[in-house]
């Protein structure tokens, strides 16, 4: 029942406003259309006034036959409509749309086929309903009215969702809200978070429909559109029935009644019973039910919506057999076969009255093409054979070019998975001899918890030494521990610290392995970061598509460093660096690019102690 329920609950766009016509000096011709169609327009305030008005305008009508039929039958399709007479109003709008044909003005089609595709919803004849709509669209984007447009898209995911045919359903209402947010239609927009919330409930998930129909209610609310807001209090009322609150729903349910009933809404009153109806059914409230399932076949009756009656029939049939009215219950199954067969038969009639127009239209100029297809086909015979061999040559070059790609991809991959190798024996030797110092030094329980620190660092290097990528927290996370072990030796002398640029997401940002650590070494083994203020800061940013990493230390400098080092110690920093420097060259090859870097700068050249290295690789996410 819920599927079926929902898309009442749809709030259908109804459009019958024409577009004005241009300001300036007018001839009657013009002023008496621009007065019909405010006249046309304002036919919901006040039918009987209207109507009067509409009638005495009509006899001074200064337009030819066809055209005058044409605006007097769009004018009487809308009185019709909101006397909820719905097959007069079709009829009405279909005489109306032949008489513009007639005399040859599409500027209504589009309106037109907007609101037969209405009637035809709500009479349940959805395959005719998607061919409106679908015409309307069509003129409406011929035209380039994005309003129009929009109501369009509006329609058209309602009919979608009416098959459960969902993603189609959120890219139409989407397609809608932006149009609509762009244009400021507020209104608008609120039918179709309205409408959104109905598929929402349909697929179960009531904290997002709450959230739409609250949007929608507060958008009504602030226009003043109490018709629309007890059509969403209806939907919040079944939002709540189905969630067991019926307090809530009951106050929703009662508060719509009386809006519909203070408007003669009979649309409205139909459905709203009917939800009504099925909440009572639900906490057993037989009797409640049964009169708010034939209210609402009271006021269906004037308006003829049949999958409405269809569904309260079904319910009334449990109903009166779980009450063992047995004839009352047969009765019932008879009208709901009965009218389950009109539904069924009047669409079967639609498609082939449809078909055979397409039929007819397109008959002649297929012979015509079968003609000149006999004609070209031994011409196109040869060119297809043609075209075959030089696609698959071209196929077959292409697949070979691949290969050739994904073999390099592959070595290049190989490549660094060899330097990463060659990177752990360095790292596990240098942060060996830390804790040879810590045991020279005879400190047994800083031993043993630089043992602990050790092996939980030594399983982070193993476990993401294997990957290509990690996250920058993952990288983080790996040199602070380093960092950590490290500054033992020196008596936590040593300021570390490490700083991101404010947009860079640390959970979402990825970068290759270890590739900072070898620079915080070098500057620990080398630098003499012996003194209090000694510092190492990282500092990460974004530059453009690239990240750039930056490690600078007040040491004595890389100058100072390589004058003073010894040959074995020259080497020890010379591997790390160059295993580093390969591996961003790697990095440039296998990305197919040129922007990974390495600069190492002595900050004496700026009057400053220390040594700056900075290196970019391509700024990567998980996205």
């Amino acid at each position: 029942m819920l599927n079926k329920r929902l898309l009442f609950l749809a709030l259908v766009l109804f459009s019958a406003v024409f577009n004005a016509i241009g300001e300036g000096d007018e001839s009657d011709r013009e002023q008496w259309i621009k007065r019909i169609n405010v006249l046309t327009r304002e036919v919901g305030n006040n039918i009987d006034s209207i109507q009067e008005l509409a009638n005495q305008h009509f006899v001074n009508c200064p337009l030819g036959e066809d055209e005058a039929a044409a605006y007097y039958q769009s004018f009487m399709a809308e009185v019709y409509y909101y006397m909820q007479d719905l097959d007069n109003s079709l009829k009405a709008y279909q005489a109306s749309l032949r008489y513009f044909g007639n005399i040859n003005d599409s500027s209504r089609f589009a309106v037109l086929y907007n609101n037969i595709g209405l009637i035809h919803y709500l009479r349940a004849n959805y395959d005719s309903a998607l061919e409106a709509y679908s015409h309307s669209l069509e003129h409406e984007k011929y035209d380039g009215n994005k309003e129009g447009i929009a109501q369009s898209y509006q329609n058209l995911g309602i009919i979608y969702g009416k098959w459960e045919r969902y993603d189609q359903v959120y890219e139409y209402y989407n397609n809608a809200l932006l149009i609509y947010d762009e244009l400021g239609n507020h209104s608008a927009a609120a039918d179709v978070n309205n409408n959104i919330a109905v598929i929402a409930l349909r697929m179960q998930d009531s904290e997002k429909a709450f959230h739409h129909y609250k949007k929608a209610y507060d958008a009504f609310s602030a226009i003043g559109d109490e018709q629309k807001m007890a059509t969403v209090a209806t939907n919040l009322g079944r939002l709540f029935g189905t969630d067991k609150q019926y307090n809530r729903a009951q106050e929703y349910f009662d508060a719509a009644l009386k809006v519909f009933t203070n408007l003669d809404d009979k649309i409205g009153l139909v459905h709203t019973y009917s939800m009504l109806g099925e909440m009572y059914l639900e906490r057993g409230m037989v009797n409640e039910a049964i009169e708010s399932y034939e209210q609402a076949n009271f006021f269906n009756r004037k308006v003829g919506l049949r999958e409405v009656q269809l569904d309260n029939l079904n319910e009334l049939y449990q109903v009166y057999r779980q009450l063992g009215k047995y004839e009352l219950a047969n009765n019932v199954l008879e009208q709901s076969y009965a009218l389950k067969d009109s539904i069924y038969n009047q669409e079967q009639l639609e498609k082939l009255i449809a078909l055979e127009k397409k039929y007819h239209a397109e008959k002649g100029q297929k012979e015509l093409v079968i003609l000149k297809a006999k004609e070209e086909r031994t011409r196109m015979y040869m060119w297809g054979i043609s075209l075959f061999f030089l696609l698959l040559t071209v196929i077959v070059l292409i697949w070979v070019y691949v290969l050739k790609i994904k073999e390099k991809q592959r070595r290049l991959s190989m490549e660094q998975k060899v330097l990463r190798t060659q990177m752990n024996p360095h790292f596990i030797f240098n942060s060996l001899s830390a804790l040879q110092c810590i045991i020279m030094e005879n400190n047994k329980e800083d031993a043993i918890d630089f043992v602990a620190d050790f092996s939980g660092l030594m399983r982070l290097v193993l476990q993401y030494a294997k990957e290509e990528h990690i996250t920058l927290k993952k990288e983080k996370e790996i040199l602070d521990r380093y960092m950590s072990l490290q500054n033992r030796r020196f008596d936590h002398q040593i300021n570390y610290k490490i700083e991101f640029d404010e947009h860079i997401e640390l959970e979402n940002v990825l970068v290759p392995p270890m590739l900072t650590q070898p620079f915080l070494e070098n500057a620990i083994e080398h630098g003499q970061l012996n003194e209090k203020n000694s510092y190492i800061h990282v500092n990460l940013r974004r530059k453009d598509d690239k990240l750039e990493f930056s490690v600078e230390d007040n040491g004595i400098g890389i100058k100072s460093s390589l004058a003073k080092g010894k040959s074995k110690k020259h080497k020890h920093k010379s591997l790390a660096v160059s295993l580093t420097h390969e591996r961003l060259s790697l990095l440039n090859n296998k990305e197919n690019r040129k922007d990974v870097t390495l600069k190492i700068e002595d900050l004496s050249a700026y009057g400053l102690k220390g040594t700056r290295v900075v290196f970019q690789v391509p700024f990567m996410t998980l996205n």
